[in-house]
């Protein structure tokens, strides 16, 4: 059953490594004060505090000053229309950890919304790792680049991981929203989430990482695709060319509602075996699974819809998971 408790206020951690410039030095203590409380928020505080701020330089890129910014016009955009309800925020850990997810409908606003959630409920930037096809246009990687994201880096997942950062990963990349609206919502056994692959497992092994499922539920009913246009997405050069019922999105409500942190049991040298990597993607593949059919049962309504609890009461939801390879 998903809790509904209040989410915890954001962690200033990250936001705390910006330093106060000559002028911002020059500000009364109390504003002083006020500039660093609002340095890890998405609204116009944040922004407006950066004009005293300076913040150190990043090693994959990341300009903070540039993503408060576009994550504050994603929230009064997409946020503003698809109204995320976030369930769940406190089983993200301080530390590292990975977000692992299932991409839903047309257009990655699920992605959008779920990285500022993310700087919202935590003040951290979330290192999300993007489909190559971004990286084909160099001022869009760096534009991304500089709002957190990790274009077509594997080996960049454990680096960033290396230094406590939280990761979003979709291991099933862009092919999770070519599918039609009659199969909505499933887990596929592909690219990432396959057999042989499953690189999000070696990485969270190798580095000692928790694996965060987050289910997206909404996204899916907002285009409502019909099908795709293969032979024409190989000519244009795109993962997919959709046939939808609505090519304005709709407005439906997004759920967001992160799961227990699953802690893989096993070494570092477990990424090495293949056999054992595949048995632990196939459990975080059914867990998140299970979490996206659960958020999808107690959904009421599509887009005006509410989020039930359960009026029978339920166990408790455990505080971790240990999946282990066997």
């Amino acid at each position: 059953m998903a809790s509904r408790r209040r989410a915890p206020r954001p962690r200033l951690e990250r936001g705390a490594e910006a330093k106060l410039t000559a002028l911002g030095r020059l500000l009364p203590a109390s504003l002083q004060d006020a500039i660093r409380r609002q340095a890890s928020s998405v609204g116009l505080g944040g922004i407006l505090g950066d004009l005293f701020l300076t913040h150190p330089p990043d090693p994959l890129g990341l300009d903070p000053a540039l993503a408060k910014r576009w994550f504050f016009v994603l929230d009064q955009t997409l946020g503003r229309y698809f109204r995320p309800t976030v369930l769940g925020a406190e089983n993200l850990p301080a530390g590292r950890c990975l977000v692992i997810g299932c991409h839903s409908g047309v257009i990655p606003y699920d992605a959008a919304c779920l990285v500022v959630a993310i700087r919202k409920h935590t003040g951290r930037f979330a290192r999300a790792i993007g489909d190559r096809f971004f990286g084909r246009r160099a001022a869009v990687e760096r534009y991304l680049r500089a709002c957190g994201a990790m274009i077509g880096e594997p080996a960049g997942v454990e680096a960033a991981l290396r230094r406590d950062e939280l990761v979003v990963a979709f291991p099933g990349g862009a092919l999770d929203m070519c599918h039609p609206i009659w199969e909505r919502y499933r887990v596929r056994a592909h690219r990432g989430f396959a057999p042989g692959r499953g690189g999000y497992v070696k990485a969270a092994l190798r580095t000692g990482s928790p694996i965060v499922p987050v289910a997206i539920v909404g996204a899916e009913e907002t285009h409502l695709m019909l099908g795709d246009v293969a032979p024409l997405a190989r000519l244009l050069g795109v993962p997919f060319f959709p046939i939808v019922a609505s090519a304005w999105p709709l407005p439906a409500h997004l759920y967001l509602r992160f799961g227990a942190p699953i802690h893989l049991a096993g070494s570092a040298g477990a990424a090495n075996v293949q056999s054992l990597v595949d048995r632990l993607n196939a459990d975080v593949r059914q867990t998140l699974q299970a979490l996206i059919d659960d958020t999808v049962r107690h959904r009421r309504g599509i887009y005006w819809s509410t989020y039930v609890e359960d009026t029978v009461p339920t166990p408790a939801q455990p505080e971790a998971r240990v999946a282990r390879a066997r």
